[in-house]
């Protein structure tokens, strides 16, 4: 059944499903015990994220394409290269802290932070790439532009399940921006999975650019009370300009994502359909 299910449809029921996890007030039940504020809300992170990618392994399995989802053993990891390209954002994230005295790091917060970042990548890529690319993949391969068609759309809805931020973010240009990325980025990841045939390293890479960008929020490298006024203070126009920046910083990974896409044969694709 899930398997005859249409794409589209498919993709709004994951964004539910996401939503409903991502707005429920588990931080509330853990609130009493002796964590702080950054513990419980990384905590929540950890159990909603663990709990999205249990759901997308179920659903990876019901749709039987192991290796359009990157999890087939018959295809060996090629073109490794192709998962160092996003390296260059590592770096700027480890350019954000590394001028920041680093030895009052909790590192309870450090491990916390990275295996939240790391179930991150790993819910996320399974869903929108290991769950949804193959069924978009399968319904557009006919198409003229399928193979285009069927990474775009999973990244599109990539990018909207960022907009649940603004339940949390009332910054409306930065919010927007994130899905604007999210969308490039996604891209890219979709295309890496065909060239690459391998799904882990692709979460992991997500996982892990998260880590760096968000090591800086740290409780001990993190002034919460300056970053919130200067939000606050922020006209539309300097909102607008500052959510400019990391979609600029991303596009780089669309455009590579586009030269790749010139370089992927569609009936190595279709190959893999049912494998």
């Amino acid at each position: 059944m899930i398997k005859k299910l249409n794409p589209f449809f498919s993709g709004i029921l994951m964004l539910g499903i996401i939503a409903i996890i991502m707005l429920t007030p588990l931080d509330e039940a853990i609130k009493e015990l002796p964590f702080s504020s950054f513990q419980i809300e990384y905590v929540v992170l950890t159990v909603k994220m663990l709990s999205i990618f249990l759901i997308s392994l179920v659903l990876i399995k019901k749709l039987n394409e192991t290796a359009l989802s990157g999890n087939s053993s018959k295809y060996k990891w090629s073109f490794k290269y192709v998962n160092l390209i996003p390296f260059y954002l590592f770096i700027l994230g480890i350019l954000g802290f590394i001028n920041k005295d680093l030895s009052s790091i909790n590192f309870f917060n450090v491990l916390l932070l990275l295996i939240a970042c790391l179930l991150v990548g790993f819910a996320e890529e399974f869903v929108f790439r290991g769950y949804l690319q193959p069924i978009f993949i399968k319904k557009y391969i006919s198409h003229k532009n399928g193979i285009f068609l069927g990474i775009l759309f999973p990244a599109v809805f990539f990018g909207a399940s960022h907009l649940l931020n603004l339940t949390v973010n009332d910054n409306i240009p930065q919010v927007i921006g994130q899905s604007i990325y999210a969308i490039l980025i996604g891209f890219f990841f979709g295309i890496a999975l065909i060239k690459t045939n391998k799904l882990l390293p692709i979460a992991i890479t997500h996982g892990l650019i998260n880590f760096f960008f968000l090591f800086g929020s740290l409780p001990s490298l993190n002034n919460t009370d300056d970053y919130s006024t200067s939000n606050a203070g922020m006209t539309l126009t300097e909102q607008i300009f500052s959510a400019a920046i990391p979609i600029l910083i991303f596009l780089p990974l669309f455009v590579i994502g586009l030269i790749l896409l010139g370089k992927i044969n569609k009936e190595d694709v279709q190959k893999k359909i049912n494998l």
